[in-house]
């Protein structure tokens, strides 16, 4: 195919625009890649930061929920379910006597069935200091972020105050860090029946908590549950829509900014392949009077475009994999030191990667068949008068 020859050697005679053409797709690649890896992955770490101490469908019914027991009996034996933890929510005070003075703070009290929660919510996994007591009425857990506030230890002794006014001496069994700031910093998980004795419930819970194997089944179990026992329930992404809408629209937003320098680099291409014509009329018009074709000469001109594009999307495509690697491998301190957490999260699905190329792939596509078409349409003695 010696259209590809003519091309290759067009190529290898303006290198230093060649270059230019390679270098800007492959930025392009680069900047959307990387930048869609770490927003899926600083997205993914902030949703599942909040999920962490949270359901994926809460029932809450009427908010005094008394046969729960039956409830979740029967709601375990759905195969989309994962866990269930019988919650009494609250807000109260926390007081607390140290070696920095008194301390008082308004928190959000979560009553759970701590062995249930171990399972649903994997407690013991993301308990930093002390452990947790089955068998302690009293013991407490709470965020590290507040034990560090408050300069307290475990084993001390805080005294817990609730919004019916009850007043109630408790202990520090441990810490947990959910990876969510304000859950460790003002959150205080409690055993369920001391959780129902300070909030002066008479064996009721305000909500049943489920957490399921693929919290994207929350739709579809919600709207089971509604539709087996008409309780009133709410999703995670329900609770949670706000934030939801805001980082859809953050990644639209940046999807299109960082999509203009992949335009920008068709553009470099399209402007290439133009003055790359324009040098080789009269070489054209030859090739024309031996014989070549009209699609001959779009072919040359159309692979001349293919192979830069090409090339660049394999440069750029390789070299954003490197980075988003070494990103997610090795922590960055500068960007940890900022964040509420250790490294930086990287999440890139092959179908975007494969979206990403495709479309680039097109957009070089159109940036080359117009100036070929355009070479091709050349006629010959105009081609060979051309000086």
């Amino acid at each position: 195919m010696f259209e590809f020859f003519i091309a290759k050697k067009h190529i290898l005679e303006r290198k230093k625009q060649s270059f230019i053409g390679i270098l800007g797709i492959a930025i392009g690649i680069i900047v959307l890649t990387v930048s869609i890896g770490i927003s899926n992955g600083l997205n993914k770490n902030m949703i599942d930061s909040i999920l962490s101490l949270s359901s994926h469908v809460t029932v809450i019914g009427n908010g005094n929920l008394k046969n729960y027991k039956k409830l979740e009996t029967e709601f375990l034996k759905w195969p989309e379910v994962k866990g269930i933890v019988p919650k009494v929510a609250s807000q109260g005070i926390i007081k607390y006597n140290g070696p920095l003075g008194n301390y008082v703070a308004g928190v959000k009290l979560e009553g759970m069935n701590l062995k249930d929660a171990i399972t649903a919510l994997n407690l013991k996994s993301k308990i930093k200091q002390g452990k947790i007591e089955l068998n302690n009425p009293k013991g407490i857990l709470i965020g590290e972020e507040l034990l560090n506030q408050m300069g307290a230890n475990i084993g001390d002794s805080v005294n817990l105050v609730s919004a019916n006014n009850k007043d109630l001496n408790l202990q520090i069994m441990g810490t947990f860090q959910s990876g969510y700031y304000d859950y460790d910093l003002s959150m205080i998980i409690l055993p369920l029946k001391t959780a129902q004795y300070i909030t002066e419930r008479d064996g009721t819970i305000s909500s049943l908590d489920l957490t399921l194997k693929n919290p994207y089944d929350a739709t579809l179990i919600s709207n089971r549950i509604y539709k087996d026992t008409g309780l009133y329930n709410r999703t995670w992404g329900n609770l949670n829509q706000n934030l939801l809408k805001a980082l859809s629209l953050e990644k639209t937003v940046m999807i299109i900014g960082f999509s203009l320098i992949v335009v920008i680099a068709g553009f470099v291409v399209w402007i290439i392949l133009n003055m790359m014509i324009r040098e080789k009329i009269r070489y054209i018009g030859i090739m024309r009077s031996m014989g070549i074709s009209n699609k001959s000469i779009v072919k040359i001109f159309l692979i001349q475009g293919l192979i830069l594009g090409l090339i660049g999307i394999f440069l750029g495509t390789f070299i954003s994999i490197s980075l988003l690697w070494y990103i997610k491998t090795y922590s960055l301190p500068e960007i940890s030191s900022i964040y509420y957490l250790s490294k930086v999260p990287v999440e890139l699905s092959l179908k975007e990667l494969l979206t990403i190329i495709s479309s680039n792939i097109i957009l070089i596509f159109l940036s080359s068949i117009f100036p070929a078409y355009k070479a091709g349409k050349l006629k010959i003695v105009e081609a060979l008068k051309h000086d």
